[in-house]
């Protein structure tokens, strides 16, 4: 299992604005690089949870390929996306409020075995690691520049 942690300070942001920006499936594919369309089967607002499809270019040999799995939340602290197949594949957004806007932590953990067998023990971890730091840190900075964008909006709106 590969677990990588990141944080940010999103200013000017309440965590309920930042949640409602994670947890729009029209909006994500614009802040994760690598995902290219959301699929929402199933909603249950009661149990707070969903079953999704998500389609992620990887590149090279894999290309884009299609999971499936089961979000929760708890409205506006967490945000759970679970993935099962073709790869076992956890990301979790804990959102807290913070003195000028939220503090955001983003954690993705990665196990290739479900997916490569035997073969994922010549993955070299730290490479892979590395990728997952760059997708965390890529997705922190569109939510920040998201965010930065939305308040310059209710500005010129209220100027």
């Amino acid at each position: 299992m590969i677990r990588v942690t990141r944080r940010a300070s999103i200013e000017s942001s309440s965590p309920e604005e930042v949640f409602d920006s994670l947890s729009d499936p029209n909006r994500i594919c614009n802040l994760l690089p690598r995902m290219q369309k959301v699929e929402l089967l199933n909603r249950n607002m009661e149990t707070c949870s969903a079953r999704m499809i998500t389609y992620m270019s990887l590149g090279g040999i894999f290309g884009t390929i299609r999971c499936e799995g089961d979000l929760t939340w708890t409205a506006p602290s967490d945000i759970l996306f679970k993935v099962h197949k073709p790869v076992s594949l956890e990301t979790r957004w804990t959102l807290s409020p913070a003195v000028n806007g939220t503090d955001l932590q983003a954690t993705m953990s990665l196990d290739l075995e479900p997916m490569l067998g035997a073969m994922a023990a010549f993955v070299p971890k730290q490479i892979v690691s590395d990728m997952l730091a760059g997708e965390l840190e890529a997705a922190l900075n569109a939510i920040r520049e998201d965010s930065a964008n939305n308040v310059l909006r209710e500005q010129a709106i209220a100027a």
